[in-house]
């Protein structure tokens, strides 16, 4: 009997009860991967189109001979990949393929373990599931929206409330096990984790950002499996880079009440320069981190206006020309506060009266958490 798509992220569950393996190829998997999923493909993406070409020539027997004849030698070797991911993992497995069909049942029988099925509808259904409940799992939380001004550390106090911190965290992390440091009741969702982006024009990270299905579909899972009451979530427009909020939770997001987290401009400059400076030029360089802050500080000339980019930019390239001066904090503390103080406080101010959501606490990052955690 195939596995039902609420069976494998039941609303509520917390955790998935199925190991799932998607089975599809890896142009597939890219354009929008399952929460939590082992991807093993059953075909390359080359190996794929032939097979398809093949099928709609000739029909479902010649492409399946066609694929045998592809895999050759290297089909023992996707064997043993499929039966290493079911047997280490859960006491089931799901196997999902693009609509349920050829493809995972292939896998299942070709790996032989009674603890492994097949997905009923594959992906197309998964997502379907996963799009259809998220309104209502959410509608079944209490939301509040987690504002302040940047480098207030709004990111890090999601991170709290949810029991991991810098070091452990993992984005996308569908699965993992519950935390007895998280908040009682209470999920912390990181959107910016999710999308791979920190919301600003500043916030690319290294990697790319998920595709907007993938996207859609670990903040889906992470609704739908949370059984929490109570939901806390980053202040955020309708765009994380360059990944959509979807509607239902955009819309609540605008109407639900606020918490205010509070911070000088000091202690934000500081969090700003560890977070977007020192980090960074540990893991690329200084050269390359000056290059893009100045890149980033440019896409701010329509709002900010060209001389006032222009001076952010001359501070950056100043501080590049010395090591000293570019790992000394208290010297980045003007081109920060400049865009800081010229552009995202203002911005964030504008926001806050325009949509006049009611703020129920405001308060230092202590204030904060206990508030949130005993309080509301």
């Amino acid at each position: 009997m195939d596995i039902a798509p609420d069976d494998v992220y039941p609303l509520g569950g917390r955790v998935p009860p199925y190991t799932l393996v998607d089975v599809r190829s890896p142009i597939e998997v890219g354009r929008g991967a399952l929460p939590g999923a082992v991807s093993l493909p059953l075909m390359t993406d080359a190996e794929r189109h032939l097979v398809g070409i093949r099928y709609k020539e000739a029909g479902q027997r010649a492409a399946v001979e066609l694929g045998y004849q592809l895999l050759g030698d290297s089909l023992a070797e996707r064997v043993s990949a499929w039966r290493g991911a079911i047997d280490a993992g859960r006491p089931q497995t799901a196997v999902a393929c693009w609509r349920g069909g050829l493809r995972s049942r292939l896998v299942v029988e070709l790996a032989d373990r009674d603890r492994a099925r097949q997905v009923a509808g594959g992906y197309k259904a998964l997502r379907a599931y996963l799009m259809k409940t998220m309104p209502g799992a959410m509608a079944r939380k209490r939301l509040i929206v987690l504002s302040g001004l940047t480098g207030v550390g709004k990111t890090r106090l999601l991170r709290r409330l949810g029991g991991a911190t810098d070091g452990d965290h993992v984005a996308g992390g569908v699965g993992r096990p519950p935390n007895d440091a998280k908040a009682p009741g209470l999920q912390a969702l990181d959107l910016e984790d999710l999308a791979r982006h920190r919301g600003s024009a500043f916030g690319h990270g290294t990697a790319a950002q998920p595709s907007q299905q993938t996207f859609e579909n670990a903040l889906a899972a992470e609704l739908v499996l949370d059984p929490a009451e109570r939901l806390v979530v980053e202040d955020e427009s309708r765009f994380v880079g360059v990944r959509a909020l979807p509607d239902a939770l955009f819309a609540a997001m605008c109407a639900a009440p606020v918490v205010v987290l509070e911070a000088g401009l000091a202690e934000r400059s500081a969090a700003i320069y560890d977070e977007y400076v020192s980090g960074p030029t540990a893991r690329l360089g200084r050269d390359a981190v000056a290059a893009d802050l100045a890149a980033s500080s440019l896409k701010l000339k329509r709002r900010m206006g060209a001389a006032a980019v222009q001076d952010v930019v001359a501070r950056i390239a100043a501080l590049a020309a010395s090591d000293a001066a570019w790992s000394d904090q208290e010297a980045h503390a003007g081109w920060i506060g400049a865009l800081l103080e010229g552009h995202y406080d203002p911005l964030y101010r504008r926001a806050l009266v325009k949509l006049a959501r009611p703020v129920l606490f405001t308060g230092d990052e202590e204030a904060v958490t206990g508030w949130l955690k005993t309080e509301w």
